[in-house]
């Protein structure tokens, strides 16, 4: 006779029913999360100019007003250059990858990803949302409607760093060039101050939140990790201290190898060269990735990361 089953099975058939109704969702949710991004940025530059133009114009002059059109616009181009880059670019996954060649790559340090039936290198994660395990894996962005990870990674750098540059000046130019923004109470305000008013709170919101964001992943590409990989290495930290033994991350190069490696940009020029807009597909396969020498270092006092 079949046993009936237990409220715990109940509830993890309950819980895995519900995790997978919200990862559809999220799917569909996706594209509406991008128009409304894309449809605040055109809002913004609508707002810029109708209200700040005119206002630098009278201000300070024609060719000031171009200086502040071309810098605009400069802006512009990269923030959807690289959301769209980002968006449409696959970060890289092993189902792209050739069965044999991941046979061949395939070390003690390697993991078995039931879904895909397939090897998955150190640092690929399978995306639940994607259905896929990604290569370097960072995290899945419904604001991109993509995950990002090897491939795609630089493009969400860029776009984040574009962003955080032009919320900022966005909240300064209607602070500065916009007479009575902040004047609720003038005569008119509802009329010409609204909008710039509307536009400076959230540019000022969107600056602020990017620059958590974004900082946080500046001090993830410099340390060597990723989002994924800083919550793996945080437990083996404490597991090695727990041990008595010394924990190291095997794929932290240093600092400025670790922008470069992240940017894919090289030579002496490279600190001006990652900020540049590009297409060229990130050099590397996503799983046979650089690490550090650590043959020197004795294996009763380090723990790597892998």
């Amino acid at each position: 006779m079949a046993r009936s089953p237990t409220i715990e099975s109940r509830c993890n058939s309950c819980m895995t029913s519900l995790m997978d109704r919200v990862e559809r969702s999220v799917k569909y949710l996706e594209p509406f999360l991008v128009a409304l991004a894309v449809g605040l940025v055109l809002l913004d530059v609508f707002t810029f100019f109708k209200y700040v133009v005119p206002e630098i114009v009278r201000q300070s002059g024609r060719i000031v007003a171009a200086v502040h059109i071309v810098w605009s616009l400069w802006l512009l181009f990269n923030v959807f250059w690289n959301q769209m880059h980002c968006t449409f670019t696959s970060p890289g996954n092993t189902l792209e990858v050739h069965q044999e060649a991941l046979q061949l790559a395939m070390s003690y340090d390697w993991r078995w990803c039931k879904k895909c039936n397939r090897g998955k290198p150190p640092l690929a994660h399978h995306c639940s949302v994607c259905n896929r395990c990604v290569l370097k894996m960072d995290h899945h962005c419904v604001w991109m409607a993509n995950c990002v990870g090897f491939y795609n990674y630089r493009f969400f750098l860029l776009f984040l760093f574009y962003m955080w540059v032009g919320s900022a000046y966005s909240a300064a130019v209607y602070l500065l060039h916009v007479p009575g923004v902040l004047r609720l109470d003038d005569p008119g305000w509802e009329e010409n101050g609204f909008m710039p008013f509307f536009m400076f709170v959230l540019s000022s919101s969107i600056w602020l939140a990017i620059s958590l964001l974004f900082g946080w992943h500046v001090w993830l590409v410099l340390t060597g990790q990723g989002t994924i990989d800083y919550l793996d290495n945080s437990s083996r930290a404490a597991e090695a201290r727990a041990a008595g033994r010394r924990w190291v991350n095997p794929y932290h190069l240093g600092p400025v190898a670790n922008w470069m490696e992240t940017f894919d940009v090289w030579g002496r020029w490279w600190w001006i060269a990652w900020v540049l807009p590009t297409r060229r597909r990130k050099l590397g396969n996503g799983y046979d990735l650089k690490k550090v020498d650590l043959t020197d270092l004795s294996d009763a006092a380090v723990m790597q990361a892998i």
